[in-house]
Parts: C-alpha cells; sequence; structure tokens
C-alpha cells in the first residue's frame, strides 16, 4: 500500500504553480465578496455612465422677465445671450408684486425692472454671469442709442475684441480628462483590493499552518507565483467585467466617444493592472511572509502601500498636464507607472517609446521583486510567533 502523500508528483514548475493558481482563483470566484464587489462596482460604474449621458444631455434655460420700460431691452439682450452661448427664456411681466413672488417661488430666476437705460436685475440669491454681462452690454448699447448714436455706430463701438485661440479647449479634452481620472481610480482601488488579498492569503495559510501542509510537497517559490497567478486572474476577470460593461454603456448612451472608453483603451488598462497587479501583489507577499497574525498585515504592507498611494496623488497633479515633466517622469518609474501611464493613455496621447520603456521597467522590476520575494518567502514562510526582520529573512 502506497504511503505517498496526496499532490501533485511532478517536478517541472508549470503543472505545480497552475495547481495552486488554480486552487486559489476557484476559491475565490466561489465567495461571495467576489459577487458582490463585482456587481456593486459594475453597477456603480454603469449608474455613473448613464448619470454622465443624461447631465450631458440636460440643459436647463434660465428665465428672464423683462417689467416696464425694461422690456425695451428684450431684442438686444435675446441677441448677446445667444452670442454667449447661454440658452433664456424671455417673458414679459406684467405685474412688478407677482414678478417678485415668482422669483421667490423660483418659477423665474431674474426679474428685470426699472427702465431701459437704468433697469435693476431681481434674483433669490445669484445672477448668472453670462446673463449678468448680456444685459449690461444691453443696457449699455440702449444708453448709447438714447444719447444719439445710430444702431451702426453702436454695433461698431461695441464690438468685441477678437480672439483668436492657437489650441482651443474641446469637448474631448474634457472626456479624456474624466476618462483618465475614472482609469486612475479604478485600477487605484483594483491593486489595493487584490494586493491585499495576497497578503492576507499569506497570512491565513501561515497562521492556520496550512503552509506547512502545502509545503511539504510544493516549494516556498511555487507557492508564492501559484498564489498570485490566482488571486491576479480573478482580478483580471473582475475588471474585465467592468470594463465590458462600461463600453456598452458608453455605446448605448453615446456619453462618448474616445479612445480611453474604445476597446483598445480598455485593453491597454487592463495590460497595466497585469504589471501593476505582478509589481505589487508580488511586494505585499514578501513582507506579509515576515508576520503570522492577521493584526500585523496592514502595518506590514504599509511600506508598500505608500507607493501606490503616492501614484494615486500623483495622478491629480498630473492629469492637468498629462505631457508635462512630473506626469513624464512619474509615469516612468514602475511603482508609479501602472497608475500614471494608464492616466496619461486615456488622457492625452503618450508617445510610444515613453510606453515601451515604462512596460521594460516595470517588468525588470517584477522580475527583481520576483526573486526577492521568492527569497524572503522562503525564509519566513515557516517563521511562527514573532515578526520576522526584513535581514533575516533574506540572509535565511
Amino acid at each position: 500500500m502506497s504511503t505517498e502523500p496526496p499532490g501533485p508528483r511532478r517536478t517541472g514548475g508549470l503543472p505545480t504553480t497552475v495547481l495552486v493558481a488554480r486552487r486559489e482563483a476557484l476559491m475565490r470566484l466561489r465567495s461571495r465578496v467576489f459577487l458582490g464587489g463585482t456587481t456593486v462596482m459594475t453597477v456603480f460604474v454603469v449608474v455613473g455612465i448613464v448619470a454622465a449621458s443624461l447631465l450631458a444631455a440636460k440643459t436647463t434655460p434660465v428665465r428672464i422677465g423683462f417689467s416696464g420700460g425694461s422690456q425695451a431691452l428684450e431684442g438686444t439682450f435675446r441677441a448677446t445671450a445667444a452670442a454667449y452661448g447661454t440658452d433664456v427664456i424671455v417673458s414679459d411681466i406684467a405685474d412688478l408684486g407677482a414678478g417678485t413672488a415668482q422669483v421667490t417661488a423660483g418659477t423665474l430666476d431674474v426679474l428685470v425692472t426699472g427702465s431701459a437705460t437704468a433697469p435693476t436685475a431681481v434674483a433669490k440669491a445669484a445672477i448668472p454671469a453670462d446673463v449678468e454681462s448680456a444685459l449690461s452690454l444691453a443696457t449699455e448699447a440702449e444708453r448709447l442709442y438714447d444719447a444719439g448714436l445710430s444702431p451702426a455706430a453702436i454695433t461698431s463701438a461695441m464690438a468685441p475684441v477678437p480672439v483668436q485661440l492657437l489650441a482651443p479647449p474641446s469637448h474631448k479634452d474634457n472626456q479624456n480628462f474624466f476618462a483618465g481620472l475614472a482609469v486612475g481610480i479604478l485600477l487605484w482601488i483594483a491593486l489595493g483590493i487584490y494586493g491585499s488579498q495576497v497578503a492576507q492569503g499569506v497570512v491565513e495559510e501561515k497562521a492556520t499552518r496550512i503552509m506547512e501542509i502545502l509545503l511539504a510537497t510544493i516549494p516556498p517559490s511555487r507557492l508564492l507565483a501559484g498564489k498570485v497567478i490566482g488571486i491576479g486572474l480573478v482580478g483580471l476577470l473582475q475588471l474585465t467585467i467592468v470594463g465590458g460593461a462600461a463600453l456598452v454603456a458608453v455605446h448605448i448612451t453615446n456619453v462618448a466617444a474616445i479612445p480611453a472608453l474604445g476597446p483598445a483603451g480598455v485593453l491597454g488598462d487592463i495590460v497595466w493592472f497585469v504589471l501593476g497587479f505582478l509589481f505589487y501583489a508580488t511586494a505585499y507577499a514578501a513582507v506579509a511572509s515576515l508576520v503570522s497574525r492577521q493584526e500585523e498585515v496592514q502595518s506590514a504592507i504599509a511600506p508598500i502601500s505608500v507607493f501606490q498611494i503616492a501614484g494615486y496623488l500623483l495622478m491629480y497633479a498630473a492629469l492637468p498636464d498629462p505631457s508635462g515633466p512630473l506626469a513624464t517622469v512619474g509615469s516612468l518609474l514602475p511603482p508609479f507607472a501602472p497608475i500614471l501611464m494608464a492616466v496619461r493613455m486615456a488622457a492625452s496621447d503618450v508617445r510610444s517609446w515613453q510606453v515601451g520603456l515604462a512596460i521594460v521597467l516595470t517588468v525588470a522590476s517584477i522580475i527583481g521583486l520576483t526573486w526577492l520575494a521568492g527569497r524572503m518567502y522562503t525564509n519566513a514562510a515557516l517563521h511562527l510567533g514573532a515578526r520576522v526582520r526584513f535581514i533575516d529573512a533574506f540572509r535565511g
């Protein structure tokens, strides 16, 4: 009768690593955390896109009422407001008291009273800047006409100064800005969630002594690799589901038509998630192997989390100028590249050599971290009780 312990008999690294990855993936795919988290994230993204579509399509005109002699300003005011691009609804108010009551009730935004040359604007809280400017210009034109200038002379005197914009802002620029912000936040959340799951999984197996059973048949480095790959696949699946839902919502609502929310953009985000996850998950697993209790996980991974938080904060500094020195240099550094480069690619056109260099540096860092994490994991995995010092885990 055979006395060999159950488990894989192959000595090759791939079969053993795949079995560990399969175990980690299936365990988390069946959990309520995955199902609930995926549902919440998908609903949040879809609702956000639908809300953005509704807000973009909704324009509320400003309701303006003219009373008494100020009614002579209506024609000029309409033309000036249209030039400003302000949607207004102009009406005549016969009774001043009724007009004031409408402003108080909120059915009228602005009531203009008095004469055409000396009007008074009445509002409940504030007057929109464009409406105030249009009213001022209409009053000025009326005063010039009252002073004896001809309509042609008034038009010539009040002609605006021509402005030539070499790089005028566009609606697409605003869409790219918010798309880059959404990509950065989503990647930051996903990397934090699944990186922490790797750390918690390592400590849980160490605390329950399951790791001792696993290491009886599986080398530590392969166990670590399988754990990182399995949890990473679950995170990738979740991110793909959320990204697919976002693409469908964008296609239905037509809220944006930009590369950041197209298939190529989503694919690029997935690539940076994979690279970022491998970078941070490997580092999290290494430092988590130094402790033996779940209560110590957060303090152990805190030094690694600092880089993640720094990348998130740098995102807000980089978004206003995605091609600036800060954004460019930060997106090339491996700890920040997964978030910053993805944000830059969503918000602007990034040169291909910069993307390639960021990928090369990140991959090289992952290789170095994998060697370091494997060494620390091997030396500290079976040490229970007191926290193992980094130098002791490195030296073995």
